[in-house]
């Protein structure tokens, strides 16, 4: 039983129960007081009473680092997750756990969105948070409180902020591509033709075309295996090899290869920030509008449809763990279907 006193002009209640430490406070009457122990007492009855005052000395920043020492060590994290999960550390790192509140997170939600940051985006921001709340309260056996984030994220419907992406169909016209190409050539000394043709006959993405190395060549089959594929869940291990079809075998074999050839020999060594640096200028100088590096892999997974290739052969080409996601990159004009009709 809770034990009720008088204090002075007030009542202080306190509760003991075996496994918890003794817990108390002070109300102006006796019938609050009693009303709050009878609620505690419920709720370490029924297993669900979390003790919050453990994580008054707990910051953000400990909680993060601890997350990536004992998770990402185990499972390393993608580099978006890392990104997202420093950028808490350096903008609300020295916030005490007790503190991460419905409300402080709805005031973080727009604050981002008044910044520019997309729903999708925000929302991102909050998955990555509640997996290092809810590892912690798993693993250390912390009492955290998810609820805080789950209101939030009900918030973002209140505040008409949506969480889904928005689909892309755009596809470069043919002349903007030869535009680009044609610009590059005079105000790069990357082989960016090279590789804006590549991208849309492989269907790969940037990353992926910057990783492909000579020793996973295979000339006789002409394959190549991607290394660490992206993934949904996996980070690492999800090697893939593939077809290079259309023009990418012959466009591989015009790339100089060194001396000596490495296990790190990379056939197209440039950076990913590099690309997408120049990439943006070239079109911009252009005057193009609209057109992401990554509009390059969704105009080549299009051709393949309407080369007649069949769902699962696409998904082999383009890494597609779940079909139903290429329908967002079929995107097959009108006009095609009554040249497939004429074809057949």
């Amino acid at each position: 039983m809770a034990s009720i006193l008088k204090v002075g002009d007030a009542w202080r209640a306190q509760v003991r129960r075996k496994g918890h430490k003794s817990i108390s406070e002070t109300f102006l009457t006796k019938a609050q007081a009693v009303a709050w122990a009878r609620k505690i007492e419920a709720e370490m009855d029924a297993r669900r009473f979390n003790d919050t005052r453990g994580l008054a000395n707990l910051t953000l920043k400990d909680l993060i680092d601890w997350y990536f020492e004992e998770i990402g060590a185990a499972h390393p994290f993608g580099k978006n997750k890392i990104a997202v999960l420093r950028t808490w550390q350096r903008n609300h790192g020295q916030l005490n756990l007790a503190d991460l509140t419905a409300d402080y997170l709805t005031t973080f939600i727009r604050n981002r969105r008044k910044a520019g940051a997309s729903g999708i985006t925000i929302s991102i921001d909050l998955i990555y948070l509640a997996s290092v709340l809810k590892s912690a309260r798993d693993l250390r056996k912390l009492p955290i409180d998810l609820e805080p984030i789950t209101s939030a994220r009900s918030n973002m419907a209140h505040l008409k902020i949506s969480t889904k992406a928005k689909e892309r169909a755009r596809r470069p016209t043919e002349k903007e591509i030869t535009d680009l190409c044609d610009y590059l050539d005079k105000h790069s000394i990357l082989p960016m033709r090279d590789i804006i043709q590549f991208a849309i006959e492989s269907a790969m993405r940037i990353d992926e075309i910057a990783r492909l190395r000579w020793v996973d060549l295979n000339e006789a089959d002409k394959t190549i295996i991607i290394r660490d594929r992206k993934h949904p869940r996996q980070k690492q291990g999800n090697d893939q090899e593939v077809p290079l079809l259309g023009k990418t075998y012959k466009i591989i074999q015009r790339q100089p290869k060194p001396e000596s050839i490495t296990a790190d020999s990379r056939i197209f060594p440039v950076k990913v920030e590099t690309i997408t640096t120049i990439f943006p200028r070239a079109k911009n100088a252009l005057g193009i509008k609209d057109l992401h590096f990554h509009d390059l892999r969704h105009e080549g997974v299009s051709r393949l449809f309407e080369q007649g290739y069949q769902i699962h052969e696409v998904a082999l080409v383009s890494g597609h763990r779940d079909w139903k996601m290429l329908a967002r990159y079929t995107q097959i004009r009108a006009k095609d279907l009554h040249r497939s009709r004429m074809k057949a």
